[in-house]
């Protein structure tokens, strides 16, 4: 992936269209010294008479791929959940913003879009599961991601994408991803866990 990338979603509940969603490599940026990229998602829609609106912005340095600093807004038939966090790899550390403790964070901490971008960075193989430990809450470690085989999933467009399927569980919750089977490994179909039920994004288009 590199700067510009932007990756357009349409949302469903079932058989019901939900909203969009966009995830995009936004920029190049340096913060507290170190040279990160910013990664954005961000989506809208949400079951009939339930408003929902989500954004997650994450600053991560490329080498190693650690997040430095992470926010996430989520709000639900009017109802606001939005945290802002500072991560410091090299002290082990992450502190909320606004917030006077700070508590132990893996060696290499990603957040959770960061891990979605770290996913496409992997050699993945079908059959294949591992034990990562990396999420930059420690109590939500290990997560476990596991590729369970091979699906041709048909994109807004009608284009057949043929793609990884993998299984991705955390602390009792599972999501799944399917990357394409190609070296830009894209997410072209993703299940998420909401407060309302499971939500799956299908690419619109290849970008």
């Amino acid at each position: 992936f590199a700067v510009g990338e932007t990756l357009r979603y349409d949302a469903r509940i079932g058989l019901l269209p939900a909203g969009s969603a966009s995830s995009t490599v936004v920029r190049r940026d340096t913060l507290r010294g170190t040279p990160v990229l910013v990664f954005a998602m961000q989506g809208s829609g949400g079951p009939p008479g339930i408003g929902a609106a989500y954004s997650m912005t994450s600053w991560t340095a490329a080498a190693p791929f650690t997040t430095r600093r992470f926010h996430r807004r989520v709000s639900i038939a009017g109802r606001v959940d939005e945290h802002d966090y500072q991560v410091v790899p090299d002290s082990l550390r992450y502190r909320e913003t606004g917030g006077r403790q700070d508590w132990v964070a893996p060696a290499a901490p990603l957040d959770e879009l960061a891990l979605l971008y770290y996913l496409r960075t992997l050699p993945l193989e079908v059959g294949q599961a591992r034990a990562l430990h990396g999420y930059f809450k420690n109590g939500d470690n290990p997560v476990t991601v596991s590729v369970t085989g091979r699906d041709v999933i048909t994109l807004g467009d009608g284009t057949g994408v043929t793609a990884l399927a993998l299984v991705i569980t955390s602390a009792g919750t599972t999501s799944r991803i399917w990357l394409s089977a190609d070296s830009a490994r894209l997410p072209v179909q993703l299940e998420l866990p909401l407060s309302f039920g499971r939500v799956r994004l299908v690419l619109r288009s290849r970008p």
